[in-house]
């Protein structure tokens, strides 16, 4: 079946379109523009410069992707832009930029996502699968998330900020520190409140695996010692614990941002 495009719309020389693609009233697609199969755009939204959308990405009203950077004296430069990975739903006004030459070029959200009506995404962010941003979520650049990652409404993200695989972080938050994997955030300035336990539960962790983890969270973040000595006991401890080491290895990394800690008590 071929694409069905409105003739509102404005398709220009050069976008490569593929099958069973429907473009709404009033859209705007740039030469530099790919569309998966079964890509749904639903009305005026605009894609500019190179904005590569997998298969079944469905797009919403008002949604504009591709922008160069919102930073002074950013401009459009080659090989930047912004890809979607397939399957993800992008509600309305929802804005994604272009990725930078002196970041990671590509802006990239990853499969299955769902994005929320207003929610942003700035430049060179690296967006992983089965992400949630709810209503007015707003990353700034160079922003790094892993999967299964959930964002509450109306939360602020600092640039240069990464999230761990299953956080949390709850609704109006302010987030200037990394987030640890499997992780559950709050505040503003967000601190650590624990582990994502519902979340957790709801993707299949088994008991065994939340006990598990929850005897690791204890281990790093309760306790005597320095920071960095209950790092290394538990380590120790839980070496042949796949997800507890999945969250040394978090802790471990060289970072941009500082980690986010559990408020002192």
């Amino acid at each position: 079946m071929t694409a069905e495009i409105h003739a509102s719309s404005v398709v220009h020389d050069g976008a490569r379109i593929g099958a069973n693609v429907s473009i709404g009233p009033f859209c705007e697609v740039g030469a530099d523009v790919v569309l998966g199969d079964g890509v749904t755009l639903h009305g005026r939204v605009t894609l500019m410069g190179s904005v590569h959308l997998g298969v079944e990405v469905e797009v919403f009203p008002g949604a504009t992707l591709g922008g160069k950077a919102q930073s002074l004296g950013s401009k459009v430069e080659p090989d930047t832009g912004v890809v979607i990975g397939p399957r993800t739903i992008l509600r309305e006004c929802v804005s994604i930029h272009a990725g930078s030459p002196k970041g990671t070029r590509y802006t990239r959200v990853g499969a299955d996502c769902f994005l929320m009506a207003y929610s942003h995404v700035g430049h060179d962010c690296q967006i992983g699968n089965h992400n949630v941003l709810a209503n007015s979520v707003q990353f700034a650049g160079h922003i790094t998330t892993g999967d299964h990652v959930w964002v509450g409404g109306s939360v602020a993200i600092h640039q240069f900020t990464e999230i761990g695989d299953h956080a949390f972080v709850a609704g109006g938050a302010i987030l200037v520190g990394d987030v640890i994997p499997f992780g559950m955030v709050a505040g503003n300035r967000a601190s650590l409140k624990g582990l994502n336990i519902k979340g957790l539960s709801r993707r299949g962790f088994s008991r065994h695996q939340l006990h598990d983890l929850r005897r690791a969270y204890k281990a790093v973040f309760e306790g005597h010692g320095t920071f960095l000595e209950r790092v290394s006991a538990a380590e120790e401890r839980f070496v042949k614990d796949a997800d507890a080491k999945k969250l040394f290895e978090f802790i471990r990394k060289d970072r941009s941002r500082a980690l986010c800690l559990p408020d002192p008590s």
